[in-house]
Formats: C-alpha cells, sequence, structure tokens
C-alpha cells in the first residue's frame, strides 16, 4: 500500500474540461521516497511521471507544490481541482 494516494478532479461542462490529477508517495529503494503523478483526461489515457526524492521532506515540498498549484487553477483552466480522494498509511500521517 502507498503511504499516501491523492485523486483531484477539474469539471467545467461548459466547456468541455474534465480532468483527473493522482498523486501517490511511496517508498523506493535504497531509502528514497517516489512521488507518481498520473494526469489526463478522466477516463482516459494519463501521463505519468516519476520523480525520486532522498528525504521526506523534499518528497512533501514537492506535493504540497503541486498541490497549491491544481487547488488554485482558476486563472489557468476555469476552474480549480476539488480533492476527492485522500488514502494514507498511519505511518506518515499527512495532511494534505
Amino acid at each position: 500500500m502507498p503511504y499516501l494516494h491523492l485523486i483531484l478532479r477539474a469539471v467545467r461542462p461548459e466547456t468541455n474540461l474534465n480532468r483527473v490529477y493522482e498523486v501517490w508517495l511511496d517508498r523506493g529503494l535504497f531509502e528514497s521516497w517516489v512521488v507518481l503523478t498520473a494526469y489526463g483526461r478522466y477516463g482516459g489515457g494519463t501521463t505519468q511521471r516519476n520523480r525520486s526524492f532522498s528525504t521526506l521532506e523534499e518528497a512533501r515540498a514537492f506535493i504540497d507544490k503541486v498541490l497549491n498549484k491544481r487547488l488554485n487553477s482558476q486563472n489557468r483552466i476555469g476552474c480549480n481541482y476539488e480533492l476527492i480522494a485522500k488514502k494514507y498509511s498511519n505511518d506518515i500521517n499527512y495532511n494534505a
């Protein structure tokens, strides 16, 4: 089970906008932390990216930056993403 899994969604019917953005945080090899992001049209294919960080604090800073951009996207895409699902293990207790 990943340490953290967030799902965000942006919907704006008048412009046919229906996007999804997912973030996973998990342990990698050799004491690293891996953040996987996947984004695209809801129900369609997604683009995925992996980023590796040496500390949990670096990974959290990256996730906070991603969330800030998505939750404040009114000017870019016409609506903000909304957090629709949040799962995390008790080991991490991430307050997003």
